[in-house]
C-alpha cells in the first residue's frame, strides 16, 4: 500500500503542472491560428488572393464550429476539474484516477478532432497555393511572436511611446 501511495503522489506531482499547462496553453495551433481571424485581415486576404465568396465561406465554417468548440473546451475543463481532487486525495483511488484520466484524454481528443475538422473544412475553401501561402504566413508570424512570448509590454507605455494595441482575436 505504501508503494501505491508513493506512485500516486508521484503521479500527482507530475499531472498537476501538466493539467495547469494544458489549460493555459492548448495544443499547437493549426495553420493560420496565430493570425487571429486572418480571413478578415485585408492584407492577408490580398496576399492569399481570397475572393469574397471564399472569405464568406470561411466565416461560415468558423461560425458553425465556434459553438461546438466552446462546448468541447468547457467539457475538457470539466473533466480536468474532476480529476484534480482525485489526484490530491490523501489516499487516491487508482481506479478512479485512471478512469478520470481516460475521461480527460477522451475530451481532449474530441476537442482536437473538432479543431482539425474545422481546419480541414477551411482548407477545402482554399486552393493548394493559398493554403501553402497561409502556412508560410503563419510560420513568419510565429517567428516574430513565438508561442508564450509576451506580445505587449506590461504596464503603461513610456512617455512619448505609441499606445498599446491589443493583438487580433485568436481562433
Amino acid at each position: 500500500m505504501n508503494h501505491l501511495r508513493r506512485v500516486l503522489l508521484g503521479l500527482a506531482v507530475l499531472l498537476v503542472p501538466v493539467l495547469a499547462a494544458a489549460q493555459a496553453s492548448p495544443a499547437p495551433p493549426p495553420p493560420g491560428a496565430g493570425l487571429g481571424k486572418w480571413w478578415k485581415n485585408s492584407e492577408i486576404v490580398r496576399e492569399l488572393g481570397l475572393s469574397e465568396a471564399q472569405t464568406n465561406q470561411i466565416e461560415q465554417v468558423f461560425f458553425e464550429q465556434r459553438l461546438k468548440l466552446i462546448d468541447l473546451r468547457a467539457e475538457l475543463e470539466r473533466q480536468e476539474t474532476r480529476l484534480q481532487p482525485l489526484i490530491e486525495a490523501d489516499q487516491p483511488d487508482e481506479a478512479k484516477v485512471s478512469a478520470q484520466i481516460d475521461q480527460v484524454l477522451a475530451a481532449r481528443g474530441r476537442l482536437e478532432k473538432a479543431n482539425a475538422m474545422m481546419m480541414l473544412a477551411i482548407r477545402r475553401v482554399l486552393s493548394v497555393e493559398q493554403w501553402k501561402k497561409l502556412q508560410s504566413l503563419q510560420e513568419k508570424h510565429h517567428q516574430r511572436f513565438p508561442r508564450g512570448a509576451p506580445r505587449a509590454p506590461l504596464g503603461p507605455p513610456p512617455p512619448g511611446a505609441p499606445p498599446h494595441r491589443p493583438p487580433d482575436e485568436e481562433l
